[in-house]
């Protein structure tokens, strides 16, 4: 009997690493097969896109459209790396910038007294601790490497996802 349900029967192109039944974990994997490779040039891409983008539909108010149209040429990404390039920002940016309003949050009640403060500190550093292993969890869907390489540049990413964030959400 295979050690795992997720056994690798021979196939090695993604490793896997898992010994349980989580079935995230099957997801995760199957979707790193067909997700584009991350590395440092790609990623730069990524940045461009999202930096003209943000130029081209903030600044300049041209139709989203256009924008994206005008942001893939900078980028110099064909359409399906930039949708799931952006996907892939998009995961990471929304995990990373939970986790720093959380932290925020917790520096915030260091200071607090009484039963309430403590269950509240308490949740939220559940909650911050879902949010890493979530974290964590991407390097299953894209790669420790290309894991390791969006936690280089996290302080860029948040701040672009929070750009884009705002802008795409206005009504």
């Amino acid at each position: 009997m295979a050690p795992s349900l997720f056994d690798d029967h021979g196939f090695q192109d993604v490793r896997n690493s898992e010994s349980g039944m989580d079935f995230g974990a099957a997801d995760d994997r199957t979707l790193r097969m067909a997700a584009p490779a991350l590395d440092g040039a790609m990623l730069d891409a990524l940045v461009r896109y999202q930096e003209a983008f943000l130029a081209h539909a903030g600044a300049e108010r041209e139709p989203l459209a256009v924008a994206h149209q005008k942001a893939q040429a900078a980028s110099g990404l064909d359409l399906k790396t930039v949708e799931q390039g952006t996907a892939m920002l998009r995961a990471f940016g929304g995990r990373r910038w939970t986790a720093r309003k959380l932290q925020d949050k917790l520096e915030q009640l260091k200071t607090a007294a009484g039963e309430d403060a403590e269950e509240l500190r308490q949740r939220i550093r559940g909650e911050l601790f879902n949010q890493e292993r979530e974290t964590e969890a991407l390097g299953r869907r894209y790669g420790e490497a290309a894991l390791a390489l969006l936690r280089e540049r996290e302080a860029l990413l948040v701040d672009l996802h929070t750009r884009m964030t705002r802008l795409l959400s206005q009504g």
